[in-house]
Formats: structure tokens, C-alpha cells, sequence
């Protein structure tokens, strides 16, 4: 199942969730969702949570978060990449006066299915 044929979202054209932007959806493939979170300063994301069988990724493109995988803070600054495997803990919060954007991929898809509600 998925796309037949390229998917193209122009900027600012994903399916829009509070706070984040999906440009890759699991009704374009069921490998992978792809999106663009915003948080805006001294915001945090979600409770710390793992996922059982996804990785969660981050790759930051604006900003600094502060990620908290495992028990460890690594503060992350544009360009750095954050990959989380199945089963481990981990959350993010900004704690700067500056809004952050970071890409996020899940994989498998299912991610955005299940926030979307």
C-alpha cells in the first residue's frame, strides 16, 4: 500500500497536527512517516515514553533541545541527529527563549495515525 506514484508537498502544504507538519504520511508509504515539529521556547514535547516497535528520529534545523533519552540530556543544536531505537525511554523540552524545528521520522509509518486520531 502507499503513493503509486512521487509525492510532492509544497512548503507548508503537510497535514498540519498542533505543532507538527507531515509531509510523509502512512498513507503515502507504511515505511515511514516524516514531519516537521515546531516547539516554541520553554515548551516541552511529550512525556517520556518509548515506542515498542518504531525507531524515532530527530535531525534539528533551528534552535537548541534539550533531548532526554535513556536517563542522559543531550542538548542539540542545528544539525545534530538523535536516533531513538524500539523500547528506549526518551522526551524533549526547549528551555531557550528561541522556537525550535526539528525533522522527525518514525519507522515503521503509524505515527501520524496515531496523533492524528
Amino acid at each position: 500500500m502507499g503513493a503509486e506514484r512521487a509525492v510532492v508537498v509544497e512548503a507548508g502544504d503537510g497535514q498540519h497536527v498542533g505543532n507538527v507538519e507531515f509531509l510523509a504520511r502512512s498513507i503515502d508509504t507504511e515505511r515511514f512517516n516524516l514531519a516537521i515539529v515546531t516547539i516554541e521556547p520553554h515548551r516541552s514535547g511529550p512525556e517520556s515514553h518509548a515506542h515498542n516497535d518504531e525507531d524515532d528520529s530527530f535531525y534539528m534545523l533551528e534552535g537548541e533541545l534539550v533531548f532526554t533519552v535513556d536517563g542522559e540530556d543531550i542538548t542539540a543544536r542545528p544539525g545534530t541527529f538523535v536516533l531513538v531505537p524500539p523500547g528506549v525511554p526518551h522526551t524533549f523540552a526547549n528551555h531557550t527563549d528561541e522556537q525550535a524545528r526539528f525533522v522527525n521520522v518514525h519507522a515503521p509509518a503509524g505515527f501520524d495515525r496515531r496523533i492524528a486520531g
